[in-house]
């Protein structure tokens, strides 16, 4: 039996019969700039987070360095502090904004996420040298920060927060949807995520007016009409027809959570191997499940034992930040962040998962 990793087609086939009516129109009026469906989207997805303002950009990446943009702060007097684990989007988006200002990467705890304790004692000992400090939780995998205990420190050690929603679209910390926590939070739309575009896609999310007004002119050139420029910018602008997509698939989001919250259910029933450690969903979390990885002490033999038996699976991320060669310098040796990396796998979590597909992952690894 063959399981696909993720199955985009099968999205297409419920939003393609409104998608292509609308983009025929889009077609026909020539609105392919910030074109209307690109505020509609805007105002969509900041009743769906439960935010003030949405802006759309060109990409997940770009969502993060406007967002960090948007802060006004001085590259060169900045401490900012990122999760070892994360994707190395996230450090490229928020370095392209603050490019000489010190990094820290910052190990995991055991639900993946930046740990806070580590956080605290990070900032007692470093804070004080730096004008400015930036912290970034990234919200990975699709479960939730401590929130909580985050704007607890960065209130008292003075710092901004940046949330990196990109892989939680709906999560909720304590009953409240992330995006919703930080100065500004970045979202990446890109085809894969739980909301995915028809190609690259991203929006930034605040409750700050002067913040979102400032994100606007920092993803148009500065301008806030044709050719008023006013800030010095870049052309970070999310395309119509994406926002087109967007617009259709977040009618969905919900209920596609649901089905993976559903199989991640079926996975912790199902699956008993000792050799196979599921991940661990914090109590403060109702996770969207982005991907599901498990851990292994012989990644290849697993992945390999998967595959043969027609599950595509993937890791997240074989090669931490601190591994690249540009980051060498803020290595963290012996962390959690590189067991994971090295131990990592992927297995099918998307909502069209069949009941036999489900059936077939849970009974091969228990095979394993």
């Amino acid at each position: 039996m063959k399981v696909e990793f993720n199955n985009l087609k099968a999205q297409w086939d419920l939003v393609k019969n409104p998608c292509l009516s609308k983009i025929k129109s889009l077609f026909d009026n020539s609105d392919f700039i910030l074109g209307n469906s690109v505020f509609e989207f805007e105002n969509s997805f900041s009743n769906y987070v439960g935010c003030e303002y949405s802006v759309g950009t060109s990409n997940g990446t770009d969502a993060l360095k406007l967002a960090t943009q948007s802060l006004g702060l001085h590259s060169e007097s900045t401490l900012v502090i990122i999760p070892a684990n994360t994707f190395i989007a996230t450090i490229l988006g928020v370095e392209q904004a603050l490019p000489s200002s010190k990094f820290m990467l910052i190990d995991c705890n055991e639900y993946h996420q930046i740990d806070t304790f580590l956080l605290e004692k990070i900032l007692s000992e470093h804070r004080k040298f730096f004008h400015n400090c930036v912290i970034v939780p990234v919200h990975l995998y699709g479960y939730t920060c401590d929130m909580d205990h985050i704007k607890k420190i960065a209130n008292i050690y003075d710092c901004a927060i940046i949330e990196d929603s990109s892989q939680a679209h709906g999560a909720k910390y304590k009953g409240k949807t992330v995006g919703t926590f930080g100065n500004a939070s970045a979202f990446s739309l890109y085809p894969g995520k739980n909301l995915g575009a028809a190609g690259d896609a991203g929006i930034i999310t605040t409750n700050s007016e002067d913040t979102s007004n400032k994100l606007k002119l920092l993803r148009n050139l500065g301008a806030d009409k044709k050719y008023h420029h006013e800030i010095k910018a870049g052309n970070h602008r999310l395309d119509t027809i994406q926002a087109i997509v967007l617009l259709e698939k977040l009618k969905f989001l919900d209920k596609w959570n649901q089905s993976r919250r559903d199989v991640v259910q079926r996975y912790e029933n199902g699956i008993s191997n000792p050799k196979v450690k599921l991940p661990i969903t914090p109590e403060y979390c109702i996770p969207v499940h982005h991907v599901y990885p498990v851990t292994v002490d012989n990644r290849n033999n697993f992945q390999q034992f998967l595959s043969l038996n027609g599950i595509q699976n993937m890791v997240h991320y074989p090669i931490g930040i601190g591994d690249t060669p540009m980051y060498q310098h803020i290595k963290l040796p012996n962390s959690k962040s590189k067991f994971y990396n090295d131990t990592m796998v992927s297995i099918p979590i998307h909502p069209f998962l069949e009941e036999k597909q489900i059936d077939h992952i849970i009974s091969t690894i228990n095979k394993y």
